[in-house]
């Protein structure tokens, strides 16, 4: 329940796994924010490297931070290991590697005081290279195309998908602990696609969304990342069951399974399954070979590159790498 004073507090909760070299920059930029959040919770997954003998002792010297330890359980169920332990009315799941802007919580908070009934608090992200600070350029993603004020529910969310705007991912949204107890929400324990379901839910349930064009987080590439190296049918698959959990929610709400609007909020991941499938030439369990042809069907309709893709691969990663070529030598003129 959101307490009675004017400031909303906010628990930001952070899952860490073999991050050491990154939290000094991703800590500090917490702890430099122009209004602080009232907790940070760290969850060490298990960690092989020096990331628990940091956290511990960065711990001891901040009082507002709880790191809670375990065995090797995936970023769910460290999520939820972290949101049990949370008391904010307000929370935010960041990741161990990246940063945020200093002004995020303040202007979150400025908002907030205008408008009470928010439940989500959306922004977009910048993404950089794994580089040395002085050597990175920052790249606009993630981005909100849609500003202000939008009530909750299914055309507002239509609304965000119309401009690009519902993204899937719960870094990119400060989120009501109100609501997220409401609708009694967990983290799917799958490695992929595992905040779509969750986004979903929220932007169909929220009394009120803010959306905002402004960049407050910053996103670290790295190949090494899992999102980047999965390259077996557990990406394609864990497709179906976000979805499906999605599909359910609809039901648990009693509300009609809107196939158009799944589509539409989970098209970005239906084309990079078929582009994983091909790039990675994927053998297709047989067991899976009808839905996904199902979204083949789908997806070949609306994107004559991906038909391009899906059909003469070689040709496409081709053209694909000319085209890189081209950029680069573009670059350096």
């Amino acid at each position: 329940m959101l307490t009675s004073r004017r400031v909303p507090t906010v628990s930001v909760i952070v899952p860490n796994w073999n991050c050491a070299p990154w939290l000094p920059e991703a800590m500090g930029s917490l702890l430099r924010q122009s209004s602080p959040p009232d907790e940070i919770i760290i969850i060490d997954d298990g960690s092989s490297d020096s990331s628990v003998a940091w956290l511990t002792a960065f711990a001891a010297a901040h009082p507002q931070v709880t790191l809670l330890s375990g065995e090797r359980g995936g970023v769910s169920a460290a999520r939820m290991k972290g949101l049990a332990a949370a008391t904010g009315d307000f929370v935010y799941f960041m990741d161990a590697d990246d940063f945020v802007s200093t002004e995020l919580f303040a202007d979150f908070r400025r908002v907030q005081a205008r408008h009470q009934e928010i439940d989500l608090f959306c922004f977009g992200a910048k993404m950089f290279l794994d580089l040395p600070v002085a050597q990175r350029q920052y790249q606009r993603i993630h981005q909100r195309h849609v500003s202000g004020l939008l009530p909750g529910g299914r055309a507002s969310l239509h609304i965000l998908l119309q401009h690009q705007s519902a993204h899937r991912v719960v870094w990119s949204s400060i989120m009501s602990r109100r609501l997220i107890d409401q609708l009694a929400l967990q983290f799917l324990p799958i490695q992929n696609h595992e905040d779509a379901p969750w986004m979903f839910a929220l932007y169909m349930a929220a009394r009120q969304i803010y959306c905002t064009s402004q960049s407050y987080y910053y996103k670290r590439f790295m190949l090494s990342s899992l999102s980047q190296s999965t390259r077996d049918f557990s990406w394609v698959k864990n497709y179906f069951i976000a979805r499906q959990s999605s599909e359910q929610f609809l039901r648990d709400q009693q509300q009609p399974v809107d196939e158009l609007l799944l589509d539409d909020y989970y098209q970005t991941v239906m084309k990079g399954c078929l582009a994983q499938i091909r790039k990675n030439h994927m053998t297709v369990p047989n067991e899976w070979q009808a839905p996904v042809n199902q979204v083949v069907s789908k997806m070949l309709q609306q994107d004559s590159r991906l038909k391009l893709l899906w059909y003469c691969p070689s040709i496409y990663l081709g053209l694909q790498n000319v085209r890189e070529q081209v950029g680069r030598y573009s670059a350096r003129r």
